[in-house]
């Protein structure tokens, strides 16, 4: 893999960000996510992305491979706060398919919260992503909702104590 640079995204950025998140959602769920949702205009996405970017609400963090967006995370703090969970939420975190297995969502997860305690949804049929998150100590915990832009069933999932197993770094 050509060596990749981790960074903060800057307001400039939110396009690559926006493009991004969509070839991620399309890869990771076509035929499970109605294709009105995942072709949705981008304009829609770019404009979301350059104001949690640029309000600061939501902290992105890059991989890019050259000037190619291979990877993004994205935080928040919950307000208000949620009962029962760290404050620290991980919004997002998505690699483009060909990356994924390479150790750059570890990378890119310890980038983006680095040991913090933390909770963030998970969809149920995204085994991939369950089986990451519990390797980096997250785990169940929550009630079951449903996305409301999706449709799809989700769990919040809580990692705490900022002691966490993972496996060897890249």
């Amino acid at each position: 893999m050509t060596r990749v640079a981790i960074t903060r995204a800057r307001v400039e950025d939110a396009s690559a960000v926006a493009a991004f998140q969509q070839l991620a959602w399309q890869q990771t769920y076509r035929g499970v996510v109605d294709d009105v949702f995942l072709d949705a205009p981008l304009s829609n996405r770019v404009e979301r992305w350059t104001e949690r970017i640029r309000s600061g609400f939501r902290a992105v963090t890059i991989a890019w491979a050259g000037e190619v967006a291979i990877g993004v995370a994205s935080t928040s703090i919950a307000t208000p706060a949620l009962p029962e969970v760290p404050p620290l939420e991980l919004n997002s975190l998505y690699l483009r398919r060909d990356v994924q297995g390479t150790g750059l969502g570890s990378r890119l997860l310890r980038a983006a919260i680095g040991d913090d305690d933390a909770h963030l949804l998970v969809f149920d049929v995204n085994e991939r992503a369950r089986r990451f998150y519990a390797r980096h100590g997250f785990r169940p915990g929550g009630a079951v909702l449903t996305d409301p832009g999706t449709g799809l069933t989700e769990r919040r999932w809580v990692r705490r104590e900022s002691r966490h197993e993972i496996g060897p770094r890249p």
